[in-house]
């Protein structure tokens, strides 16, 4: 089930917490928001340091986190999925019905992508996490930040091997990066 992002950060030089990478989501829905507020929040947490990935996985029944050294990453993933069959299908379906397609059809589209982002480990091990734009939380990251997450942790997975990249800079056009197989 995808998540809706409640905070997004990247960058290519650390935090004053030493953190490189941190997003955090919830379940999707008002219901999950309203447990949120109330401080009963179930989230999933990606975070990067520069040794370490940090994958924690919450629900209203415990909590899983898993530590991952960088040096026993074999890869980083990322990927856009784009449910335009189903939203022109509502549409037109619905456009009978005083044009209502017209509305639904591209609000369906508008609120169903879903950005997936994600390391595997040596051992095979993927943990990964999939997220859907957020109404509530106003949050929406694009394909262009889903790379740039994927090349930030690329990068600082092949210093943690020893195998030093090309300097990563907020400048440097991350789209021209390569991304095949990480």
């Amino acid at each position: 089930m995808a998540l809706v992002i409640k905070s997004w950060t990247a960058t290519e030089t650390p935090g004053a917490d030493g953190i490189y990478v941190s997003i955090v989501g919830r379940q999707e829905g008002f219901f999950s928001w309203l447990l949120s507020v109330l401080g009963i929040d179930a989230t999933t947490t990606l975070r990067v340091d520069r040794d370490t990935v940090y994958f924690e996985a919450g629900s209203l029944a415990g909590f899983q986190q898993r530590v991952i050294p960088l040096a026993n990453l074999s890869s980083a993933y990322f990927g856009y999925a784009k449910p335009w069959q189903v939203a022109l299908v509502l549409g037109m379906m619905l456009m009978p019905l005083m044009g209502l397609g017209l509305i639904v059809g591209p609000l369906y589209y508008f609120l169903n992508k879903t950005l997936s982002l994600g390391i595997i480990e040596n051992a095979g091990v993927l943990s990964g996490i999939e997220f859907k734009r957020s109404v509530i939380e106003g949050q929406n990251i694009n394909e262009q930040e889903g790379r740039r997450v994927c090349n930030i942790i690329k990068h600082l997975m092949m210093e943690a091997q020893g195998r030093p990249q090309q300097q990563l800079s907020r400048s440097t056009n991350i789209a021209s990066l390569p991304h095949t197989g990480t």
